[in-house]
């Protein structure tokens, strides 16, 4: 398998941290460490930030009742704010701000779902993206342990995936709705996003962000939101 073409080019920087030529990679806990260790600040920066929008995203959602501004116009927000975060140098201190009123109007967005799904769904739906997210997190970490540092090609790869689910989803809201395509694709969906949090970990954990750690952190904040939807849609019995 480490031969096929297909393994290769998604997993171009596949490394042998044991030294052994031919053998197979071992988990390598002390140098996995000492990598968080020197990683520590920014980390918690990511992990604080992102514990912060998510809060802002969750207290908007829950205290806000039929808002006065659509979901196409917050989605086109979204978009502007993302080329902002993405495009344009700034401080972390706006950058923080700006990326505060992205998770605010996810917030307003999300509040929208409460007049379509149980509260106690909801609830259901929270909890399995968090935990889901903790276990792809730890698979994350454990790659890079086993020295197995994935390449921009396993990236596109995703980046190519979501959007093809994008023009499904959009062609099924088109067409006729079906439930079991939703369904399918719902399922799709959270394995996909299961697998960018497993990617962005290892990006985070073995990439030079140049202590920018807002970008790292909505990196994961899109990702559970993601996880967050699809759940939503796999348990919709509609």
């Amino acid at each position: 398998m480490a031969n096929s073409s297909i393994y290769n080019r998604l997993f171009p920087q596949l490394r042998n941290t044991t030294g052994m030529k031919g053998g197979s990679n071992k988990f390598n806990g002390p140098k996995l460490w000492n990598l968080i260790i020197k990683k520590k600040e920014f980390l918690i920066l990511v992990f604080a930030n992102l514990i912060a929008q998510l809060g802002i995203t969750y207290y908007v959602m829950n205290k806000t009742d039929n808002p006065d501004i659509g979901f196409w116009p917050l989605f086109g927000a979204q978009i502007i704010i993302i080329f902002i975060l993405a495009l344009i140098p700034m401080h972390p201190i706006f950058k923080f701000l700006i990326f505060g009123l992205f998770s605010w109007t996810f917030g307003l967005t999300m509040s929208h779902l409460k007049d379509k799904y149980d509260p106690e769904l909801i609830d259901i739906a929270i909890k399995g993206a968090l935990t889901i997210f903790g276990v792809m997190l730890a698979a994350g970490v454990a790659l890079v342990g086993f020295g197995i540092y994935l390449g921009y090609q396993f990236g596109a790869f995703l980046l190519l995936s979501l959007l093809a689910l994008i023009i499904a989803k959009l062609v099924n809201m088109v067409g006729p709705q079906l439930s079991s395509v939703k369904k399918v694709l719902a399922y799709i969906g959270l394995a996909l996003f299961s697998l960018f949090v497993i990617y962005d970990t290892n990006e985070i954990l073995s990439r030079e962000y140049y202590g920018d750690f807002i970008t790292a952190s909505m990196d994961y904040y899109l990702d559970i939101l993601n996880l967050f939807s699809n759940l939503l849609s796999v348990n919709d019995s509609n």
